[in-house]
């Protein structure tokens, strides 16, 4: 074998040890789709370097999680991670929508709510009017995150299940929990509007 079909064979071999937990070429797996699925597929999609670079890292990690679910075809890996970027890529954009949509209403929500709040004005009242517009800003963020980190968020601090618990519910392994939790929680802040 020659050129393209010794490369494609010792791809489908690097995938398939990936398959069988083999780490290293895990690694070199990821490292050979990593910059195409960058440059080629997902900055011209989101123009921005910093969103692109996270959700490279989601694809790859995402990928990580699925290897195993992976069914050579002679075409190689990189056009199954392509697809994987490109539903990222949507969720993003939907994303960003949403939470255009979620300001909009918190302007209309401070336009109604902060004429109420005068002198003299009931303090169970504004505690109310408070609790109600945190708890709505809340729900908007939420349906900012996509279903994964929505689900982690719920199970760890809605539900307060231990990680372990967390874990095995999302199908994950402990480690990749709490990587899933922390990209999360950074999702929410970003949803709110905090750095």
């Amino acid at each position: 074998m020659t050129g393209p079909e010794a490369a494609a064979e010792e791809e489908r071999a690097l995938v398939e040890a990936a398959q069988r937990g083999d780490r290293e070429a895990l690694q070199r797996v990821l490292d050979r789709v990593a910059r195409p699925l960058y440059a080629a597929v997902i900055l011209p999609r989101i123009g921005n370097p910093a969103d692109a670079e996270d959700i490279l890292r989601d694809a790859l990690l995402r990928g990580m999680d699925r290897i195993d679910t992976y069914r050579w075809t002679g075409a190689g890996v990189f056009p199954w991670f392509r697809q994987i970027a490109v539903n990222l890529v949507i969720d993003h954009v939907r994303k960003r929508q949403r939470r255009g949509r979620m300001e909009d209403r918190f302007e209309q929500h401070v336009t109604l709510v902060a004429p109420m709040h005068h002198a003299g004005a009931d303090e169970a009242l504004i505690a109310s009017q408070e609790r109600a517009a945190a708890g709505e800003m809340l729900r908007a963020a939420m349906d900012t995150l996509n279903d994964r980190y929505r689900r982690a968020v719920e199970l760890r601090l809605i539900e307060e299940r231990s990680r372990e618990e967390c874990a095995a519910e999302l199908g994950v392994t402990l480690g990749n929990f709490d990587v899933i939790l922390h990209r999360a929680l950074a999702a929410l802040r970003k949803a709110y509007g905090v750095r």
